[in-house]
């Protein structure tokens, strides 16, 4: 993987390299937008989402980038806490699909021998790195 803009931000470095066109790269960002959020880390969340980005929960409401960003702001300890204990309560399976600059990364839980997706981010890659431009969320587990 090489050095991203969200990496350089970061750590402040000047030179910033293009990430690769890969599904590896494609998660290796996502977990990075993890990480950035449980250590508030506004400024890798702020550069990874587009101006235009949607998140969809499971209730149907809309979030924003800047509710995003906003919410980066307010980590805690226990939110990171919090954070960290969803992901080992509900591990998941990661695939991508990239179809040209765009990348759909999927998240697949497996339960009661069901393949459940329980969420979804879309990627575009510009200007040497992968964006992120929509997620939709769903309660899979609870059908």
């Amino acid at each position: 993987m090489l050095v991203s803009i969200f990496a350089a931000a970061e750590f402040g470095v000047a030179q910033v390299s293009q990430e690769a066109h890969t599904a590896d790269e494609v998660i290796a960002v996502d977990k990075g937008w993890t990480a950035a959020e449980e250590k508030g880390d506004v400024a890798y969340v702020d550069a990874l989402l587009l101006p235009e980005y949607r998140s969809v929960s499971p209730d149907g409401s809309t979030h924003s980038k800047e509710a995003i960003v906003a919410n980066t702001r307010k980590t805690t300890p226990e939110r990171a806490a919090m954070i960290e204990k969803y992901l080992v309560d509900h591990p998941t399976d990661m695939a991508v699909t990239i179809n040209g600059d765009t990348a759909v990364l999927t998240f697949t839980a497996v339960t009661d021998a069901k393949k459940l997706i329980r969420s979804c981010d879309i990627f575009v890659y510009r200007g040497g790195h992968w964006h992120a431009f929509y997620s939709q969320h769903t309660d899979a587990e609870k059908a």
